[in-house]
């Protein structure tokens, strides 16, 4: 996979960076490693799901901007103009309801399909996988369903590409 170059200018700072995707975690002694993931989930720690062209763009900003989390972005909906016409918006605090199928991305990570099983309490923070050409809040566009979910305490990211109904496990980051 090739590296992408951005230039990202937030709060007037202009900052270069390559993003790598991540590597897939080692498979170590897992008994996953061979397991499909539970119905709802895409990838797992060994072999992981692609990110949606559609994502892409906003996840590299994200990762740019160190991600942002619930304990310093403030209420859902805060958005930042991250280039000439181009924002992102976070979505608050990810609490995790069960999907479609009652599996939860704790669910996930407990049970090793994400690597190792991390036992994992902490919490989630949501970012709209979108890059607006406008201030969304401003302008009443909407948000769309692409979504990303970020493990706090351990990196672990997912994103959706249908509002929570499916989840794909694109690494650490």
């Amino acid at each position: 996979m090739s590296a992408v170059l951005l230039s990202v200018l937030a709060g007037g700072v202009v900052t270069s960076a390559t993003v790598a995707p991540a590597a897939a975690a080692d498979c170590g002694t897992s008994q996953q490693c061979s397991a499909n993931p539970p119905a709802g989930f895409q990838g797992t720690g060994w072999s992981l799901a692609s990110v949606p062209r559609g994502v892409q763009r906003a996840l590299n900003y994200w990762r740019n901007m160190g991600w942002p989390n619930w304990h310093n972005v403030g209420q859902r909906g805060e958005v930042w103009q991250v280039d000439n016409q181009a924002y992102i918006e976070t979505g608050g605090q990810y609490f995790d309801h069960p999907n479609q199928w009652g599996v939860r991305i704790r669910d996930f990570m407990n049970e090793g399909y994400a690597g190792e099983p991390r036992n994992y309490q902490g919490s989630f923070q949501e970012y709209y996988g979108s890059v607006y050409q406008s201030n969304p809040e401003e302008s009443g566009e909407a948000t769309g369903n692409f979504r990303i979910v970020r493990a706090i305490n351990t990196g672990d990211v997912f994103i959706s590409i249908d509002h929570y109904s499916t989840f794909r496990y694109v690494g650490v980051m």
